[in-house]
């Protein structure tokens, strides 16, 4: 009987454990769900410039984001980006550009009309050398992290601007997919654009 009673409490126990659990886990999907009905998507043309650590070999760049904000604190962020040509004096190589496309998390500081951020991703990044001799062209593929930050500020409830700094550094490359290297290209962009909100 003393098993019983013994076995019939530690029943009882499990029990109040589980729906405990299960009220809590309500809870928490009721108070998530306001958050992301009310995700905020961000749309961003951006131009800007992208250059080496001297910072002395600026090549101009332009690209689009897309982002979606769940109350402005966590989101996440798809970026592509592209170089115009690069010279003899760039970080990159001579007659060359670059193309990135990657996706990003977001953590920003909610704030209705300006919001700092941070952010940071993985993508793809292309190489395109020999632009102008078409017949020794080469392009090179691989995988690159970019890590930065920035502000998005907002004049009125669906437009305002975004500035936006970030370090991009390739860490594979085509014919070494799966073995990082971190000895591969690395640059700095810092870009500007009109935030569209929707």
């Amino acid at each position: 009987m003393k098993g019983a009673s013994s076995s019939r409490c530690k029943d009882d126990m499990d029990g109040r454990i589980r729906w405990v659990l299960s009220v809590a886990l309500a809870v928490m999907l009721v108070s998530a769900a306001p958050a992301s009905a009310h995700a905020d998507g961000i749309f961003t043309p951006f131009i800007g410039t992208s250059f080496g650590s001297d910072r002395s070999d600026n090549v101009a760049s332009w690209g689009l984001s897309v982002a979606a904000m769940a109350g402005g604190a966590f989101g996440l962020e798809l970026d592509f980006f592209r170089t115009d040509n690069g010279s003899q004096e760039s970080t990159f190589l001579t007659d060359s550009r670059m193309t990135t496309v990657t996706g990003n998390l977001i953590i920003g500081i909610p704030n209705r009309w300006v919001r700092p951020y941070g952010t940071a991703g993985l993508g793809w990044m292309r190489t395109e050398t020999g632009l102008k001799e078409i017949e020794v062209g080469e392009k090179i593929d691989g995988l690159a992290v970019a890590v930065g930050g920035g502000l998005i500020g907002f004049v009125g409830e669906h437009i305002g601007a975004r500035v936006d700094l970030r370090y991009v550094r390739t860490v594979t490359v085509s014919d070494t997919l799966f073995k990082f290297n971190f000895a591969q290209l690395n640059f700095w962009r810092a870009s500007a654009g009109v935030a569209l909100k929707f």
